[in-house]
């Protein structure tokens, strides 16, 4: 897991974000203060990191990290600032200070706000597979499904925008090689057919994510652990033999008052208090 070698670079990012903010009219928060709350959450970063790295009071290296968190999610509410690297910021800021749910949740944050930075999106992926990774439940992901993510990979591990960008420069190409058939009447055919279907099938890809996107509501369960049932209140038996824990993820399929209706990727179903829980895509 990379956080400390890379955390510098991820404000810088944050700055520059600012910089450009236009603040609303009222009572807004100003770019300086904006700035300065930015600031203030990098240096108490990075003394947390001080104290872990020395075995020194975790406890106060915890409070440390809150701190920084809460400054980077007023700079998110009272700025009305949503980027990957702040909420990759209070990813790494979560899962420094051992809560895994709220650290998926933001690096999931993250993805959905790539900006297409290669390298922010390098750190992202793998932290959040290290976060993955040290979760309680592992749940399967059903035949079916592993199946298409094997066959469709560009789909699945490739972001939107990433898909976006290829698409324009393929299609770009095709038209391009096009253009030089027609009129000296000679190059491959090959050369234009290809990023011609590689363009077609990336903005197909696209036009997936998005319907998903305003469709399927995805989330990751922050409560240490939460039983999941087969109704909508506390007195319906358990769908399972074991409780849930923090940091599972799963798509809502429906929400009753206080309740949530998930799917985990194994397909089974259940019902969860929605406190327990946090959707990804709050934008």
């Amino acid at each position: 897991m990379k956080t400390n070698k890379r955390h510098i670079a991820r404000n810088i990012i944050v700055f520059l974000t600012l910089l450009t903010v236009q603040p609303a009219t009222g009572e807004s928060p100003s770019k300086q203060s904006l700035s300065g709350l930015a600031d203030e959450a990098s240096k108490l970063f990075q003394q947390a990191n001080e104290l872990v790295q020395k075995a020194q009071q975790a406890d106060r290296a915890k409070e440390l990290y809150t701190q920084a968190i809460l400054r980077y999610q007023k700079i998110i509410e009272e700025g009305k600032i949503s980027n990957g690297p702040l909420y990759y910021n209070i990813g790494n800021a979560y899962l420094l200070k051992g809560d895994i749910g709220r650290a998926i949740l933001n690096y999931r944050r993250a993805e959905l706000l790539d900006t297409g930075d290669t390298d922010l999106a390098g750190s992202v992926s793998k932290n959040l597979e290290y976060a993955r990774s040290k979760r309680l439940d592992q749940v399967p992901i059903k035949p079916k499904k592993r199946v298409l993510q094997t066959l469709f990979f560009w789909h699945y591990d490739f972001s939107t925008k990433t898909k976006f960008l290829i698409a324009g420069i393929c299609w770009t190409l095709a038209w391009i090689t096009a253009s030089i058939r027609i009129w000296r009447r000679k190059g491959s055919l090959l050369v234009m057919i290809l990023p011609l279907v590689v363009a077609i099938s990336l903005a197909g890809s696209v036009a997936l994510d998005v319907h998903h996107s305003r469709t399927n509501s995805q989330g990751v369960i922050v409560a240490e652990q939460v039983i999941a049932r087969q109704g909508d209140g506390g007195n319906y038996p358990a769908s399972f033999t074991e409780p849930l824990h923090s940091g599972t993820e799963f798509d809502l399929r429906e929400q009753r008052s206080q309740w949530l209706r998930i799917e985990l990727s194994s397909g089974d179903q259940g019902w969860i208090p929605a406190d327990s829980a946090e959707i990804i895509n709050p934008f």
